[in-house]
């Protein structure tokens, strides 16, 4: 009985490491996750783990409430970039960090004592934002907000004028800011991130962690085991330097 029990334990735990995962990333937000390449900070950082744990996945690029809905309603296993927001649901220890600014392309001397300041200016914001950082009772009902679930054109509407600030994560804005061509060494329109009036979001989550969400909590505490591990050995900033180039260390 013995005999027959351990092999038929041994049978369901190589079924269950070689069953293939269905993985949720995002979408455009490069170099976190760039969808086209099936790249990024963050599509990089999981995989670094997910071989670790010899775990075969699929992945799947979403918009973010969409990839919150999938892994509630079972239809993924995993969502990389959530917040852990849902009790039937596990989440991991904090994976990755966006440091969130207000950025105002014409005033220099931009300056927020309050979340609640933002009211005065007109904003373009990534999608979600509202209930990130906290500011839905007032935007709901303000006609120049703008979220975007695609943060190019984000940064791209900001940049034609259509908002006077733009809220967004620095290394993302930086990113973006090449792709178009807008540095000093690119155009004439010289846009520098060191001349712009930038203000940290004076909110308790700055900067903001995000999380990977599970449907099984064995997942999730084999995952984070092995994160834990990439952290200490020094690869998982590498990674985010990789693409940043800043040096500071990125997880708490």
């Amino acid at each position: 009985m013995n005999w027959v029990y351990a092999v038929l334990l041994l049978t369901f735990c190589v079924t269950v490491k070689a069953a293939e995962l269905t993985v949720a990333f995002g979408q455009s937000r490069p170099p976190y996750v760039d969808e086209v390449l099936a790249d990024g900070i963050s599509v990089r950082l999981f995989d670094a783990v997910a071989q670790k744990l010899e775990w075969q996945y699929q992945a799947i690029f979403v918009s973010n409430l969409r990839m919150d809905k999938l892994l509630e309603q079972g239809q993924v296993d995993i969502s990389v970039e959530v917040q852990p927001n849902n009790p039937s649901l596990f989440y991991s220890q904090p994976f990755i960090a966006y440091y969130n600014y207000a950025i105002h392309r014409h005033s220099a001397d931009l300056a927020l004592n309050d979340i609640n300041d933002l009211q005065h200016f007109s904003l373009c914001a990534w999608q979600s934002a509202n209930e990130h950082i906290g500011i839905s009772t007032w935007t709901e009902n303000k006609a120049d907000y703008w979220e975007y679930p695609e943060q190019k054109w984000q940064v791209a509407d900001w940049l034609n004028g259509r908002c006077e600030v733009v809220l967004i994560d620095e290394t993302l804005l930086s990113w973006h800011l090449q792709q178009f061509k807008t540095r000093p060494e690119h155009s004439d329109k010289k846009i520098q991130l060191d001349r712009l009036g930038k203000a940290l979001l004076p909110i308790e989550q700055n900067p903001l962690w995000f999380y990977v969400g599970f449907s099984e909590a064995s997942l999730r505490d084999a995952f984070d085991r092995e994160l834990t591990r990439l952290k200490k050995s020094g690869r998982y900033d590498d990674i985010r330097n990789h693409f940043t180039q800043t040096k500071a260390s990125a997880h708490p």
